[in-house]
């Protein structure tokens, strides 16, 4: 049996597999091993799916899921693509669904909208990347803020400016598109994806 538990705390009643040192073949040996002592017995693996060897372990779902043993992978996050290959290789995944954050238990003032477009107008990309990391704070999903900045961008593009010239705007704005685009076939989060692009201006 596969399980894959999502942003849970560390299962207790497994025996942590240290699998940076055990290759794919070893693994694949272990599942289909008998216990010494009869019996099913229960592997947990901590952020091996995170980790540069995903794709090695995405290899091993369909083996795992039928083994007589259950194997746990515990992440603190999984992108969209390798949560597909689980689920197709009969996977079990759950995910801790946690409140979303006002940001106000942190000190963190309310989203600014207009603070977030001025500083791209402006170019200003330290107050860009904070007026964005309040935003994350303060519980603002990554996707209202990347709408944002590309209604901004197109925006300066039909009224003109000072700061872009107006073959840096269309680019930026494909950029964006891209960045969302990106997010959703599991490249990489939209939220670190844009704190890059910012970082780049």
């Amino acid at each position: 049996m596969l399980k894959v538990f999502v942003g849970k705390n560390k299962i207790k009643e497994a025996e942590e597999i240290r699998w940076e040192s055990m290759s794919i073949e070893e693994l694949t040996s272990l599942s289909s091993t008998p216990s010494l002592f009869g019996g099913a017995q229960t592997f947990l693996l901590v952020g091996a799916l995170g980790s540069d060897r995903q794709d090695e372990f995405l290899k091993l779902p369909g083996v795992l899921t039928e083994s007589p043993h259950t194997f746990i992978f515990e992440e603190e996050k999984l992108l969209k693509a390798p949560t597909v290959a689980l689920e197709k290789a009969g996977a079990k995944i759950e995910v801790e669904k946690k409140a979303a954050s006002t940001g106000k238990e942190r000190g963190f003032d309310p989203f600014d909208p207009f603070g977030l477009t001025f500083a791209l107008a402006a170019r200003d990309k330290k107050k860009l990347w904070l007026a964005l990391t309040y935003a994350l704070a303060g519980g603002e999903k990554p996707e209202a803020i990347a709408g944002l900045l590309h209604w901004k961008v197109r925006d300066l593009l039909g009224s003109g400016s000072s700061t872009y010239s107006p073959p840096d705007l269309r680019h930026m704005s494909r950029e964006l598109v891209y960045l969302y685009h990106d997010s959703h076939r599991g490249i990489g989060e939209l939220h670190l994806l844009l704190e890059k692009y910012i970082l780049s201006l």
